[in-house]
């Protein structure tokens, strides 16, 4: 798989994203995603349900948008771009979709925090789904910004070494005072796969 998610999940999971898909107002994935593979991040146009917002955030501004994002009908982008890069790069990043500054945190990514309080107030963002990756996914969960997880496990085997190795989150080990616990919301089995949902709260 070289790292990536697609051809994994069958096509009840595709059509299990799309329905999480339909009820959120935007979807997110970390730039890293995109460069990683070709993707949507929207409806199927049979649908004929409004497009989420599709977000793309980045901390450096390599974002390669027409050769990977797939835009369905409609859909809207964003390009959610740290302040700590160069304004000349959000300008030419302008000639493919709308970009919104944030601000960066100490280490120079978006701050996602403020991000998403930001696209509530501006873009009216109540609901969001976020699709990875795991840099992504760990950022989020660490600032105890997630409310809930949805979890497909897919019976393949894969090889390779630790650092290909598919991950949910990347990043420094979460200390106990700051890791969530899981709920088991519902658990459903279709086939082969088994579809979990969790709901996350802190520990303290």
């Amino acid at each position: 798989m070289e790292g990536k998610a697609a051809g994994i999940g069958s096509a009840t999971d595709r059509r299990t994203m799309r329905t999480l898909r339909s009820k959120a107002d935007a979807v997110m994935v970390g730039a890293g995603t995109l460069r990683a593979e070709r993707l949507s991040l929207g409806l199927d146009p049979t649908d004929g349900l409004p497009q989420p917002l599709a977000i793309i955030v980045t901390d450096t501004g390599d974002v390669p948008l027409e050769e990977h994002l797939i835009v369905e009908g409609s859909q809207e982008v964003l390009i959610l771009l740290s302040d700590g890069v160069p304004k000349r790069v959000a300008e030419r990043l302008l000639a493919l979709a709308p970009v919104m500054r944030a601000p960066a945190d100490p280490t120079g990514a978006v701050d996602l925090d403020a991000a998403l309080r930001t696209l509530k107030a501006e873009r009216g963002v109540e609901s969001l789904v976020v699709e990875g990756g795991p840099g992504l996914n760990h950022a989020l969960i660490s600032l105890d910004l997630v409310d809930e997880l949805f979890l497909t496990v897919a019976p393949e085997l894969l090889g390779g070494s630790a650092e290909q190795t598919l991950t949910l989150l990347r990043g420094p080990t979460l200390p106990d005072r700051d890791r969530p616990t899981l709920d088991l919301v519902s658990i459903h089995l279709s086939g082969d796969e088994v579809f979990l949902r969790y709901s996350l709260a802190r520990t303290a």
